[in-house]
This record gives C-alpha cells, structure tokens and sequence, in this order.
C-alpha cells in the first residue's frame, strides 16, 4: 500500500441541506469476505495469498432475495472485484439495480496521498462504467473512511464526476458526530460540487451505524424505527450491507482478533431479520430514493414509488399496521 497521506491545504465545503421528499435506499458494499483492514497481509491485492471467492455465487443469491421483496439497491463495486464479475455487474443492472463505486482496492482512503486517492478512484470508475456501459454516479469510501465533512478527499471525489458520496457517518463511533445528519449538497470554490447521503444510525443518541456488525446485531424494530423517524424528519434512511453477511450457506472468515469480531459478530440469524427489514419499507436504489435524474434526463422517482410519511395522505399508519400484521413488528 502507498505511504500516508500528507495534509491538503484545501477548503473546506459549504454545506447546504436539501429539503425533498425521500425514500428509504439499500445499498450492498460488493468486496470479497477477506477485504477487511483489520487483517494486513489480505489488504494488498499483490500480496495476500490465495483465497476462496465468493461473489459468484452470492450475487445471485442476494438478486434474487431482493427480487422476491420488491427491492432495488446501490452496489458499492470494488474495482479490483468489477474486472473479475462484470457480467455479474451487468446483469444487477438490467434488473433495476444501481452500480456505484467502491474505490478500487480495499484500502482506507485517509491511508493514501490525495493523488493516489485520485488515481484509485478513477481507475475504479472507468472499469465500472466500462463493465455496466453508462454513468457511475455515487463512490463510498471502503470502511467509510473519508470519515469528516472537513477531508479534502471529498472534493476530489466530485471532481473526479461522481454525483453523491456515501462516506460519511454522523456518529463518533464510525465518523464524526459533527457530519451532517441528513442529505447535503457540499461546494467548493470553482464550481465542485457533491450531494453527500448518510448512512442510517440507530440507537438514539449512540447514533450505532445500520451496516457492519451494529446493523446485524439490531432488532428489525430497531432498524425500521429509525428509518421511519428519519423519513418523518426529512432524511433519507440508508442502510448497508455486505453480501456475505447473507450468504445462505458457509463463507470462510477469520480465526482471530479484530477482524473476527467485526466478521462475525451479529451473524447469527441476521439473514432473518433482514428479511423482515427488507419486506417492511419499499427499499430503493441511493439515485432513487434520492430523485436524482437518470441519464436520459427523467426523474426516477416519478416512476418508483417513495413511501413519504410526511406528505398529507401518506399511509403511515396503514403501513405500520401492515408490518404488524405479516411481520410481528412492533412499532
């Protein structure tokens, strides 16, 4: 891996909050069981040992989970995977599903210089775009580590064409509680500009992250709770997973420390209970929920239902009862 970053002398974004009517979005961070941080000797491609591969088979599997639900997502698609499952990739696409980027490796962003950064995410798009044929529009850091509002990775982020970014969790805890909470459009002098969406936290003031081990180990009521009270509140609840947290059979993990805990922690019976998750919310792709124009200029939210509890007739109540009834979730 390239050496640590030095620090960039860059400005930091005026924020400007967005006031819309979201929907909830899904997204998946596509990467093998192995990229993990925690672990160094599997971080670099060029030398980790040979390991077993997954994503051929849990692609499918979690297409068609979603399928049955109703559901689109975002994938968050490491480059270095892309190259090797772009038909994958392909397919995803043609049912609805969202391709966003990943970066290129596995590798924390604040771990490189700001031109390697620019480098590695540029190469992960041009691959991604090539693998889908179209626009890439959304990047997520791996393991969220633009971490700050204030990283001048950011602006290269927008500058490198991406419409939105990820990144950013509004919690001490994977982030910094001073992200902003909600969607936010972030500026730059000379005209970059960049629509920063959140992760969804959950417990209250611990503001826990609904994805990795946190999100696992929550009870749906917990999950769709906060999702909810961030539609009520005009945010756009967001949550994330991973394929092999999912896998309907065996993937190999890690035997000791760290990245044990984060692999396996909440494992047990999450596939469940997020299947009770997903068929309670209309899930959808981050573009989405969010109404960002397609490519050929029209709207996609006129054309996917956004379940907004705040507009007047909204079927809050309806819904919530509705989830009582086929879920046993109470609300």
């Amino acid at each position: 891996m390239p050496p640590s970053n030095s620090k960039s002398k860059t400005s930091p974004p005026d924020l400007r909050p967005l006031v819309a009517r979201f929907g909830p979005a899904l997204s998946v961070d596509v990467e093998e069981w192995y990229h993990n941080c925690w672990v160094p000797e599997y971080v670099d491609p060029g030398a980790r040992p040979r390991l077993p591969e997954e994503l051929d088979w849990l692609l499918p599997q979690l297409a068609e989970e979603f399928a049955r639900s109703g559901a689109t997502a975002t994938f968050f698609v490491l480059g270095e995977v892309g190259v090797r499952i772009a038909s994958r990739l392909r397919e995803l696409a043609a049912a609805g599903h969202e391709i966003a980027c990943h970066s290129f490796h596995h590798w924390r962003a604040n771990s490189l210089d700001p031109e390697r950064f620019r480098a590695e995410i540029a190469r992960a798009k041009a691959v991604l775009e090539d693998a889908v044929g179209g626009e890439i529009r959304g990047f997520r850091a791996p393991e969220w580590s633009l971490r700050e509002v204030g990283n001048p990775r950011l602006r290269i982020v927008a500058e490198a064409g991406f419409r939105y970014d990820s990144s950013l969790v509004p919690a001490a805890f994977a982030g910094s509680s001073a992200n902003p909470d909600r969607p936010v459009t972030l500026s730059w002098p000379g005209g970059a500009h960049l629509l920063e969406i959140q992760p969804l936290t959950w417990g209250g003031r611990l503001r826990l992250p609904a994805g990795g081990w946190c999100g696992r180990a929550a009870a749906p009521r917990w999950i769709l709770g906060a999702a909810r009270r961030e539609l009520r509140r005009g945010g756009l609840p967001l949550l994330v997973v991973h394929p092999w947290e999912l896998a309907g059979r065996a993937v190999p993990g890690f035997r000791t420390g760290f990245a044990r805990f984060f692999h396996e922690a909440g494992r047990a019976g999450f596939p469940e209970r997020f299947r009770t998750t997903l068929a309670s919310l209309p899930w959808r792709t981050i573009s989405s929920a969010a109404g960002l124009a397609t490519p050929a200029g029209r709207s996609e939210r006129l054309e996917l239902p956004v379940w907004d509890p705040g507009a007047p007739g909204a079927p809050e109540e309806d819904a919530q009862r509705t989830d009582r009834a086929a879920f046993g979730v109470r609300v």
